[in-house]
Parts: structure tokens; C-alpha cells; sequence
């Protein structure tokens, strides 16, 4: 005996055509849409292919600019890691000049951040010390969130310190203080900054200084030094 085909529920049925006539009806509007506005639709169109194609031109200009910059700088470094090893020193300034030009040229990207990091040592290996302290703050201005970006400022408040410049040094410790205490190098951060308020004759913070590397850092060897600091400043 055949079976009978089952039967599906009326009001199932009824949803199904509900759904059905709405899609109809929709594709029906769109389509009387498109032929009320057919001009509009074809500039719409246009201009989305329009921003699609100047969007992946700007995505491959980017590369190409960034792939060159990448070999241009790595050019500049080799060089210099060269030069420096047979201990050139015409040669040694010339690249520094070449990688200033390199950042003042370039705006964005590994290589032009990079670059003043290591500009800034490169001012300081050669006792530019203005030019180190302000190229590695601009490191720090660039990318506040990499690692080095304490280890770039601290450089600066020490290069600053050389140039002179203790007014500028001990904002920058400041700045370090306030932004990279958690840091791996902060133990040193504090006994700096304690040690460029003694040159200022700011004892009180110089104190404060030196008790916050003894307290914070106990078995750092700037706690050691701070404690000696401390005691030629009379006080605890």
C-alpha cells in the first residue's frame, strides 16, 4: 500500500509564501528602483569601483614607499656598522648626516621611526649631545608604548645632563618617573633623577629620589649607590 505524501501544516504553508512574496517584492522594488534611477544608480556604482581602485593604489603606493625606505635605511646602518668597526670617522659622519636627511625625508613607517633611535645614538657616540637628546625624545614622542621608549629617554636625560642642559634632563626624568616606573631600566630612572637634583642643589627631591630606588628596587646595585648617595647628603 503506497504511502500519501504528508501534507505540510496549513499555516506553515501560509509562512513559506509569506516569506516568498516579501523577497518577491523587495527585488520587484529594487528593480523599479534601479529603472526610475538609472543614471544615479550608474554614477553610485562608478564611484564605489572609483574608491576601490584608488584604495588598493594607496595600499601598494604605501608598500613600494615602504619597501624602498626599508632598504635605503638598512643601506645606511650596514654602512655605518661598517665605518665604525675600522673606526672611520669622515666616513662615520657622513652616514649620520645621511640618516638625518633619511627621517627629515620619510614620514611614516619602520624605518623613519627607527631611524631616530638610532640617530640619536649615533649623535651621542659622537658627543652631539643636543642633537642625541632631542632625536631620542622624538623616538619616545613616536612610540611611547615600544620598550625602548624608556631606554630612549633615558639616554636623553643623560645626554642633556652632558650638554648641560639639567633643567632639560630633569623634565625628561620626570617624564620617565611619571610613565615608565614599572620599566625594566627604572631603578636606574630614579637614581638619575636623585642624582640631577643634587647638581641642582634640590636636596629634598634628590632624597626622594634616592629613597624611592632604596624602597623600590632593594637589591638593584642603585640601591647600593643610593644609599651612599644618601648618606653624603646627610639625611635617610
Amino acid at each position: 500500500m503506497a504511502r500519501k505524501p504528508r501534507r505540510r501544516p496549513e499555516r506553515e504553508v501560509r509562512k513559506i509564501e509569506i516569506e516568498r512574496n516579501v523577497i518577491e517584492q523587495f527585488l520587484m522594488d529594487a528593480k523599479d528602483f534601479l529603472k526610475d534611477n538609472r543614471k544615479a544608480a550608474l554614477y553610485s556604482m562608478v564611484a564605489f569601483l572609483g574608491a576601490i581602485v584608488i584604495v588598493i593604489g594607496a595600499v601598494i603606493a604605501v608598500d613600494i614607499v615602504s619597501t624602498r625606505n626599508n632598504l635605503r635605511f638598512e643601506k645606511i646602518i650596514e654602512e655605518y656598522e661598517k665605518y665604525s668597526a675600522a673606526g672611520d670617522t669622515e666616513k662615520i659622519r657622513g652616514l649620520t648626516a645621511e640618516l638625518k636627511t633619511f627621517v627629515d625625508d620619510t614620514w611614516f613607517g619602520f624605518a623613519h621611526t627607527m631611524g631616530y633611535y638610532l640617530l640619536g645614538n649615533m649623535y651621542y657616540v659622537q658627543k652631539e649631545y643636543g642633537e642625541a637628546g632631542a632625536c631620542l625624545v622624538r623616538y619616545a614622542d613616536k612610540q611611547p608604548k615600544s620598550s625602548l621608549a624608556p631606554l630612549a629617554l633615558l639616554k636623553a636625560g643623560i645626554a642633556l645632563e652632558e650638554a648641560g642642559d639639567l633643567k632639560g634632563s630633569v623634565e625628561i626624568y620626570r617624564r620617565l618617573a611619571d610613565r615608565y616606573s614599572e620599566s625594566i631600566v627604572a631603578d636606574q630612572i630614579f637614581f638619575n633623577q636623585g642624582r640631577i637634583y643634587r647638581k641642582m642643589n634640590d636636596i629634598v627631591n634628590a632624597r626622594a629620589s634616592y629613597n624611592r630606588v632604596i624602597s623600590s628596587f632593594p637589591e638593584s646595585v642603585y640601591a647600593q649607590m643610593a644609599k651612599k648617595r644618601l648618606f653624603m647628603l646627610g639625611g635617610k
